[in-house]
């Protein structure tokens, strides 16, 4: 060997080194990413978040529309209360008056006029 190749194979093992070091560390961040744990908490974190950003835009929705919305609740409420609804309405007293008695017409008598 001479002494030019000296210097250029240095270089290259030092480059070596630190390749091998940038690899064994990204073997290790993405083992820490693939760990289960890990993992459920990165999904648990992104649901978190759209949930806070559903709440955020629902919340900005109602600000926008409070009559439309509040017309929608009280229907839905009244849909899933019609039952006891019905029920309070069946044991209120019955408050219609009797029908008027029905007249009969006087039977028609032929030949005699008064």
């Amino acid at each position: 060997m001479n002494d030019e190749d000296e210097p250029s194979l240095a270089i290259a093992e030092q480059r070596s080194e630190a390749a091998r070091k940038r690899l064994a560390t990204t073997l290790v961040e993405i083992q820490g990413r693939l760990n289960p744990r890990a993992l459920a908490r990165e999904a648990a974190q992104e649901l978190r978040e759209t949930g806070e950003e559903l709440a955020r835009e629902g919340l900005e929705a109602v600000k926008r529309h409070p009559l439309t919305v509040a017309g929608m609740v009280g229907a839905v409420g009244l849909f899933l209360a019609r039952k006891p609804i019905r029920a309070l309405i069946a044991r209120l007293p019955d408050e219609t008056p009797p029908p008027p008695p029905r007249l009969t017409p006087k039977p028609r008598t032929r030949g005699k006029s008064r």
